[in-house]
């Protein structure tokens, strides 16, 4: 019989990116998408000339949310607002469940499909994490997500990597779409260093907590031969990128 997984919520997140390969190299003073999707300017904007980047954050939903713009890549990140504190909980940092996380974050991505310049390439990636009591339990819970491997809880330093591609249902011809997912178990622990007057350092660790990982990045491959991808299919295109990210966060390693 096989094994009943966990509610796709039980999965939270600690990171989640959409990257974007534009056709063309990308100006640093291209649209202010921030302005235009956000009504509002970032809170921080770092500007490099030298090496043509542009890096823009802001808290968005109660979440870190940050665009960078390079000549070959443009990236949209979400992340968990950390705040360092004696006050905050010693626990690994996330930004909520997955579904809902998720929701929020395509809310603002799929707006920008809508202005975005000619793309190549496009890539949806997540990095959750389910927290378990301990290692052990940790390797007992991942295995049930890797129906093709025997998993043993006793033993260490655990991590599958994995891509299975598959192609695009979306009828754009010839496109494949890689499905790369990354399992382990994690240890997350809190370092403070306290600095003293005699500049002697006292680091204390605390918050030893155990988590199951999965790493997932589901992207166009570089070889499509059509060049650029269809600008009024680009929502369809990510929709599909999701829902194979959805599905593996669900169901696990499936071909």
């Amino acid at each position: 019989m096989a094994e009943t997984l966990p509610p796709l919520d039980a999965w939270q997140v600690s990171g989640m990116r959409v990257t974007a390969f534009p056709a063309e190299p990308t100006k640093i003073d291209a649209p202010s998408w921030w302005i235009d999707l956000l009504g509002h300017p970032p809170e921080t904007q770092v500007i490099r000339p030298k090496i043509g980047q542009r890096q823009e954050e802001g808290e968005h939903e109660g979440r870190k949310l940050s665009l960078q713009v390079q000549p070959e890549r443009i990236d949209w990140v979400l992340s968990p607002v950390v705040k360092l504190s004696e006050e905050e909980p010693e626990n690994l940092p996330l930004a909520g469940p997955f579904p809902e996380t998720l929701n929020s974050f395509l809310e603002v991505v799929m707006r920008w499909l809508t202005m975005c310049p000619p793309l190549t390439r496009l890539a949806f990636g997540a990095v959750l994490a389910q927290p378990v009591k301990d290692r052990q339990t940790g390797y007992l819970h991942i295995a049930k997500y890797l129906h093709h491997i025997r998993l043993d809880p006793e033993s260490s330093d655990f991590f599958y990597q994995i891509n299975r591609a598959r192609p695009s249902r979306t009828g754009i011809n010839d496109l494949r779409i890689n499905r790369l997912s990354k399992w382990s178990v994690l240890l997350f622990q809190r370092l403070t260093v306290t600095l003293e007057k005699t500049s002697a350092k006292a680091v204390e660790y605390t918050g030893l907590q155990s988590a199951c990982r999965l790493e997932l990045d589901i992207n166009t491959a570089p070889d499509f031969p059509g060049g650029t991808l269809p600008q009024d299919r680009l929502s369809e295109v990510l929709d599909e990128l999701v829902g194979m990210a959805n599905e593996i966060a669900a169901l696990g390693d499936v071909p």
